[in-house]
């Protein structure tokens, strides 16, 4: 109100556990938030996940769970949820421990009341321990994915990949 903030909610997962380390990351787009639990290890051992709430589900002004989220090839060791980012209906979650550390990103579309998974995004050029998806951005049709450990200019100098949606199919 004005220049005055208060908190509204407090969100926990429906399935919270011991160590999940639900609120790793957040992002909120409106009425919409993602919610990394970058342990949570219903698929795997620490494989991740993450949860969409939304404002005025189960009632007026009440942040209520959408959805949870886990990438389709969920691994042990993956830390999916570890970044989020939201961006309209376009919801995009890293896995930096999957493949090794290389990394990737996962795209979340939601149609409707329903969100799936839309694409999985690698590096081209990805390698162990890489770390793909430490860091994330979407805006529109443009995605950013940091790798920070990535080594193209000299130990752990880092990079960033740009893609873009065309045709329905993220390019980089």
């Amino acid at each position: 109100t004005g220049t005055t903030w208060s908190e509204r909610a407090k969100l926990t997962a429906s399935d919270a556990a011991a160590s999940d380390l639900f609120g790793f990351s957040v992002s909120v787009d409106g009425d919409t938030a993602v919610i990394g639990s970058v342990l949570d290890d219903d698929t795997a051992s620490e494989s991740g996940s993450a949860y969409v709430f939304s404002r005025n589900q189960g009632g007026a002004d009440t942040w209520g769970q959408v959805v949870k989220l886990t990438a389709s090839d969920a691994a042990q060791n993956d830390y999916f949820g570890n970044a989020v980012t939201l961006s309209g209906d376009t919801a995009l979650i890293s896995a930096y421990g999957d493949d090794s550390g290389a990394g990737s990103a996962y795209v979340f579309v939601r149609n409707g009341a329903s969100w799936s998974q839309q694409a999985r995004l690698v590096a081209p050029d990805a390698g162990s321990g890489d770390e793909f998806g430490c860091s994330l951005a979407v805006s529109g049709e443009r995605i950013v994915v940091g790798a920070r450990s990535d080594d193209d200019a000299g130990f752990q100098s880092g990079s960033a990949y740009v893609y873009a949606r065309g045709g329905g199919v993220w390019h980089e």
